[in-house]
């Protein structure tokens, strides 16, 4: 192996060999290996950085997993749950990150001449906790029995400012005819960029919700569980069932939210096919400049030949020079889009729509294992699309090859 490394290194750095009909498709060739990688490493961050966006709003203000009475829908709890039917055990398992009370109590705002649906949300301190990322103003710890956060899209509609007061309409449950009427402060607005949850949904204390519910301390709408980890293993999962009486529905945030986590499963088709059709521009445009690296050096290929140099050999020679090509595209397309990425990453320069895409602006997921599997991938790919114009050196014949013209 070491006459081919000698004499591929030769080919490479020989001065006249860049001035060859052969160096601007070469050029060309590796122009479009660093396109590929700088596209293929932007889609894969971009497309993991914004379904991790948006499932980490998601479990940020829903939880992992949500216990409620069946009877509950997604933003309402007229129905409660009892914790003093749970076993104590569940509140003190360390597999459980966070495990926060909270009460959905549909509600209605007069604006004018009409009224605004709303939904007021009772979360305790833990729930503020993990809400309060999405608010601007770090200074407030907790949200009184009083007080409320509103969205910035409900405080334009209502047109309110810190330190007013708005007067909600509450039912106690579906049945009610006459509503309970609370005026309460508003002490912030958060954003989180879900229109889902900034559309309708006001934080207040817990313990409000139970007064409007008539509800006493033991009684929560319903248990928003965040996990240690991601996912819980088969056997964490069961015990979590064995915790919780069988009258109580448990679920997973993906399935009280379908519509948004299969729009974001979409992202993966997106991705895949875009790495698929950027390899395949990628090694084709290495097959054409092999192909052509071939043709040009037609007569150097006879005289090894004729040297008695076999056709693996010269093979060898040739494969060693589109690896070397190949390489080079790729180092140069993993320089230019990670230092893009990083700037995109810690300074967020591209905005996007919050309304479509859930975040006001484009999240950059750097997975440093990922770019490299992927880089691997790409190498091996194009190594054995290089095969087929490889081929073409063992139909060169030295007698022909060496005529002069």
């Amino acid at each position: 192996m070491k006459f081919e490394y000698f004499l591929a290194s030769r080919i490479l750095t020989y001065k006249r060999y860049k001035n060859t009909i052969s160096s601007p498709i070469i050029k060309i060739s590796i122009l479009s290996i660093i396109i590929a990688i700088i596209v293929i490493n932007f889609s894969v961050s971009i497309g993991f950085g914004i379904q991790n966006e948006i499932r980490d709003k998601f479990i940020t203000i829903s939880g992992d997993y949500y216990i409620s009475n069946f009877k509950n829908e997604n933003f309402s709890t007229y129905y409660p749950i009892d914790l003093n039917n749970i076993d104590n055990k569940f509140f003190n398992n360390k597999k459980f990150k966070n495990i926060n009370k909270v009460s959905y109590n549909p509600g209605i705002i007069p604006v004018n001449n009409t009224f605004l649906d709303i939904v007021f949300k009772g979360i305790d301190d833990n729930g503020f906790n993990s809400v309060n990322q999405f608010v601007k103003n770090k200074n407030i710890v907790n949200i009184d029995i009083g007080e409320v956060l509103v969205s910035n899209i409900l405080a334009k509609k209502l047109n309110v400012k810190k330190g007013d007061y708005v007067k909600f309409l509450f039912f106690k449950d579906q049945s009610s005819k006459i509503p309970i009427v609370r005026n309460l402060k508003v002490i912030e607005f958060y954003n989180s960029s879900i229109s889902e949850f900034d559309s309708k949904l006001i934080f207040g204390n817990i313990k409000q919700s139970q007064l409007i519910s008539k509800w006493n301390n033991n009684f929560s709408g319903g248990l928003e569980v965040s996990l240690e980890n991601n996912n819980l293993k088969k056997e964490d999962l069961d015990l979590l069932f064995s915790f919780i009486p069988p009258d109580y529905d448990i679920q997973k945030t993906s399935d009280r939210f379908p519509e948004i986590f299969n729009w974001i499963k979409l992202f993966d088709t997106n991705i895949y096919l875009i790495v698929i059709l950027m390899i395949a521009v990628g090694g084709i445009n290495m097959i054409t400049a092999l192909l052509v690296t071939v043709l040009d050096k037609t007569k150097l290929i006879g005289r090894l030949k004729l040297l008695g140099a076999n056709n693996s050999s010269i093979r060898i020679i040739f494969m060693i020079n589109g690896f070397y090509l190949i390489t080079k595209g790729i180092l140069w397309g993993n320089v230019i889009s990670l230092s893009l990425m990083t700037i995109q990453k810690y300074f967020s320069l591209i905005k996007l729509d919050p309304v479509t895409y859930y975040s006001d602006y484009l999240p950059i997921e750097i997975d440093l294992i990922k770019i490299l599997l992927i880089n691997l991938v790409i190498i091996v790919i194009c190594m054995l699309m290089l095969l087929i114009p490889s081929k073409t050196i063992s139909k060169i014949k030295p007698n022909s090859s060496l005529k002069l013209t």
